[in-house]
């Protein structure tokens, strides 16, 4: 009876816990990306030669991504969440900054920002060449972001609004000025930002819990 009895609690909590595997599936085999581009290695080693997204094939509500990214001097990219147009992403999109930005201040275009709307509570970012991790929950409304162990930006959409200011009052910046993060979509697709600028970056253990 023992014996059952923790069988069943262990099958319980795996399904409260989920499952957690390769956020693009085997060898990427879920993910929308070019080829040409994107490249997984027989490390895990993702990375990319130009500026094109990596996609999930599916949208994607609640879940916990968790990710290591190495960068080089001045890298810039980004992790994409909530994404409602691949063809148009960047409006249509949860940008969260990564950036070589070690010993910098924050800043709304900096490393585990919300990319143009707010800072990360404090810069935690490693110095490049070090591996960073980040791991970011999505609940409904609410987004919650941690970079290297320490908790670092937290954002409930439904509470964004107003198109030009955040509900503490602080700028957005004026591009993302066409919709309300209060009425964007919570489901999504959810990808990476291919090279931008010349500095690499490259990804490993890119891990989705659903």
């Amino acid at each position: 009876m023992k014996k059952l009895l923790l069988v069943f609690f262990g099958v319980c909590a795996m399904f409260a816990m989920g499952e957690t595997k390769p956020l693009f599936g085997d060898k990427l085999a879920d993910a929308d990306y070019n080829p040409a581009i994107w490249s997984i290695d027989e490390n895990g080693i993702l990375k990319a030669n130009k500026d094109a997204a990596i996609w999930t094939k599916e949208k994607i509500g609640d879940c916990k991504v968790s990710f290591e990214y190495q960068l080089s001097p001045k890298a810039n990219a980004g992790f994409l969440i909530k994404c409602s147009n691949k063809g148009n992403w960047i409006p249509n999109t949860i940008e969260i900054q990564i950036l070589d930005d070690f010993g910098s201040q924050p800043s709304y275009h900096g490393n585990a920002a919300f990319y143009g709307y707010q800072a990360p509570t404090k810069v935690a970012t490693k110095p490049a060449g070090e591996w960073n991790k980040m791991e970011v929950e999505c609940k409904g409304s609410v987004i919650k972001v941690w970079l290297n162990g320490e908790f670092v930006n937290e954002m409930d959409m439904s509470q964004w609004k107003d198109k030009t200011v955040s509900p503490k009052g602080t700028p957005i910046e004026k591009k993302f000025h066409g919709k309300a993060l209060a009425d964007a979509d919570t489901v999504g697709y959810i990808g990476f930002q291919g090279l931008h600028g010349k500095s690499s970056i490259l990804y490993r253990n890119v891990l989705i819990t659903r």
